[in-house]
């Protein structure tokens, strides 16, 4: 095996790699001189295929070690060969997981790898399309001799996934190559002396190029618990030489810095004393209004803290009475009233009054136009401009005759282009924009539909209710159970309440009102029992012994009385029937 330098030289483009891989490399060209005297020497081996192979032993590549670089220990030699089959300079013909470890026996038989897969090479990458191409090439040949291993099979399935829409293209290279492999043409690059020779050696090659590439994706996709010594780093966006030809100046390039500079002198830069200033100055007028920083934001309870969804509903979009602080929040700048969807609503409300509606439709119409679909632009744009720019609508916004113009022309210039289209009514709308914040907006924050809005917010009762009747989303329903008074005693109850005495202290007990159904009295806790029976003393006990030999009415159910048997928890009915005395 000859070879030749200049196929491992490596240009700017290529991946960065360690010094490590060059010295291998010289030792492996080293190691593959043909002389006999400074080289391994190759063996054939008549069992190993039906056509003879080269290949050499463990002990082989140990002994040059030791002989090139002195080395005395065997061992250090064994890990030095270990290295060079497990970055695939060489690789194992069986291609057994023991032999990527060498030893200094004649167990396995190894042979050199071509230096077009010799790792971080610029045309060798290892990409995920090639081993998909690599996988569908061997599954579309002999199943017995290229078959797919287990995790083969499985890494196949997920690059087929990954890759649907390259799927076409993944089959048709593969069975190209398996084309070219029948036909003695082989994409790496050999060429045989004549058609006689390319079929004395067809089968040959064919078996050591199938050889090299499985070996190639062996060091590179190595199987489940074997370690990948090829970790790549993350792909290149920017070659070196694009970079470099991109510092490479000339007069265009001097001239465009020129141009960005003198913009940047132009460009006013505040100092940073004064953005503090003005960035701790919002955050103090805002910090109110932040429920993370302020508890009272998120009123009436905080929904991140607890599961009460009643902030939820009251800040909704579009509510029968806003919050206290939304409507503060909307007299801090005309910004914030308008991006709120309610706030929206009212300052249109309030411009309908004052017979000015169609500044706030314009402006609308406007940001609708831009955040909708680009099909649709350019007629948005012609109704905008026929329904409140033209001088015979009805709906006529207050545009000044050099901003008509400024649309107007844009309309001309860029007609057929809705792309370009999008942004071409910007000047009326910060026109509309200015005027409303200057003239409509404060008028609004004076008007009374303003203050009787900030009244009503401010009285409005954020509490739960205990029913939830009427419509709207401001009715919120009572998330936990109300307290249930006392009900009234049946017949038979008062029955046995007149058998107890009124100086009993049963009569004074401060206890809270409790409903049992009965499906819940097996599963009262029996330590209440010396507290319900701590008070029968005396004459109470015969009251114990009749309660204990009858059946006590629990409730009432579609007018009949039903009860429970009393048995070993007596005294639980006992404790019941005393509290709801």
């Amino acid at each position: 095996m000859t070879v030749q330098r200049e196929m491992m030289a490596v240009d700017q483009d290529s991946k960065p790699r360690l010094s490590v891989f060059s010295k291998m490399e010289k030792m492996i060209v080293a190691m593959a001189k043909s002389d006999g005297e400074t080289g391994i020497v190759m063996r054939a081996k008549r069992n190993l295929f039906s056509d003879q192979i080269e290949s050499f032993s463990g002990c082989d590549i140990v002994d040059w070690l030791k002989r090139q670089y002195n080395i005395s220990d065997v061992k250090e030699a064994c890990y030095l060969a270990t290295n060079l089959c497990q970055y695939g300079y060489i690789y194992p013909i069986d291609f057994k997981l023991s032999s990527y470890t060498v030893k200094y026996d004649r167990s396995a038989e190894y042979r050199f790898q071509a230096p077009y897969f010799w790792p971080f090479r610029k045309d060798g990458t290892a990409d995920s399309i090639k081993y998909a191409i690599y996988l569908q090439k061997r599954s579309l040949r002999n199943k017995q001799k290229h078959g797919l291993e287990p995790y083969e099979q499985e890494a196949f399935d997920k690059l087929l996934k990954v890759f649907a829409d390259k799927k076409e293209f993944i089959e048709k290279q593969a069975r190209e190559q398996v084309r070219m492999s029948k036909a003695g043409l082989y994409f790496y690059g050999h060429q045989a002396a004549s058609v006689s020779e390319a079929k004395k050696q067809r089968r040959k090659e064919k078996i050591l190029l199938d050889l090299q590439e499985k070996a190639f994706w062996r060091v590179h996709r190595p199987p489940p618990g074997c370690i990948k010594t090829m970790e790549e780093g993350p792909k290149r966006y920017f070659q070196p030489s694009q970079m470099a030809a991109r510092r490479r100046k000339n007069k265009e390039s001097f001239k465009a810095e020129i141009t960005f500079l003198k913009k940047a002198l132009e460009r006013p830069k505040p100092k940073l004393s004064k953005v503090l200033e003005s960035y701790l100055t919002w955050n103090e007028q805002y910090q109110e209004y932040d429920p993370f920083l302020d508890p009272n934001a998120a009123l009436p309870s905080n929904p991140w803290v607890s599961d009460d969804t009643l902030f939820w509903e009251v800040t909704d979009t579009l509510v029968k009475i806003p919050t206290e602080l939304r409507v503060k929040k909307w007299a801090i700048s005309f910004f914030n009233l308008v991006k709120d969807e309610q706030g929206l609503r009212e300052f249109e409300d309030f411009l309908r009054k004052e017979y000015s509606l169609e500044n706030i439709r314009f402006w609308k119409e406007v940001e609708d136009m831009k955040n909708g679909p680009r099909s649709a632009i350019e007629t948005k744009v012609e109704w905008i401009c026929r329904e409140f720019l033209s001088k015979t609508s009805p709906k006529e916004i207050n545009v000044d005759s050099k901003t008509l113009e400024i649309v107007n022309k844009s309309r001309e210039e860029m007609r057929g282009k809705p792309e370009s289209m999008r942004y071409i009514l910007d000047p009326a709308q910060e026109h509309i924009y200015l005027l409303m914040k200057k003239d409509s907006y404060p008028r609004f924050l004076r008007s009374e539909q303003y203050i009787n809005l900030k009244e009503m917010a401010h009285n409005q009762p954020l509490k739960k209710r205990f029913f939830a009747f009427g419509s709207g989303k401001t009715q919120i329903k009572r998330q936990t159970p109300s307290p249930k008074s006392p009900r009234r005693s049946t017949s038979s109850e008062r029955e046995v309440n007149s058998d107890i005495s009124g100086d009993s202290p049963i009569h004074s007990i401060n206890t809270p009102m409790h409903s049992y159904s009965t499906g819940n009295l097996k599963d009262m806790d029996m330590k209440q029992t010396p507290t319900s029976s701590r008070f029968l003393k005396g004459s109470d006990s015969s009251l114990l012994k009749r309660l204990s030999q009858s059946r006590f009415p629990i409730s009432k159910r579609q007018g009949k009385m039903e009860g429970v048997e009393s048995t070993a928890s007596w005294p639980c009915f006992i404790h019941l029937w005393l509290i709801t005395v």
